[in-house]
């Protein structure tokens, strides 16, 4: 009788690479999760963009299944809490964020439209200069 062997059989090279594909999504995931609890602990702005950059890790990714979730969730968390204004040190609602973001767009509307004025009244008294 042949003797028995207690050798567990090798694993083929698909296997062995599809064990690392998985060890790396894992680490992946890991690192998306921990970005989020740092960019929480230190009150900063929660984007999956700035998720993505801080995890090391694409953008795809943090809008895979289970991640978007947590994210979102976080983000949520935040709005209602505010951040910290990374140029102030203030902390700031996305509310007050988009008060000063309208108020940006209007006074920029309205310089353009004195800008366009003082353009054509610049070209009026030029042309008057010309003739004159």
């Amino acid at each position: 009788m042949p003797a028995e062997t207690s050798e567990k059989p090798s694993r083929t090279p698909a296997e062995a690479l599809k064990a690392a594909r998985q060890r790396d999504s894992a680490d992946k995931r890991g690192r998306v999760l921990k970005a989020v609890q740092d960019m929480l602990r230190d009150n900063r702005r929660i984007t999956f963009a700035a998720v993505a950059r801080e995890a090391g890790v694409s953008n795809r990714l943090v809008y895979a299944p289970g991640l978007r979730e947590r994210i979102e969730q976080a983000r949520a968390r935040q709005t209602a809490q505010g951040h910290q204004d990374q140029q102030s040190g203030r902390r700031v609602s996305t509310a007050s964020e988009q008060t000063d973001l309208l108020l940006a767009r209007q006074e920029i509307k309205r310089l353009r439209t004195e800008n366009e004025q003082l353009r054509r009244q610049a070209r009026v008294h030029l042309g008057q200069r010309a003739a004159g």
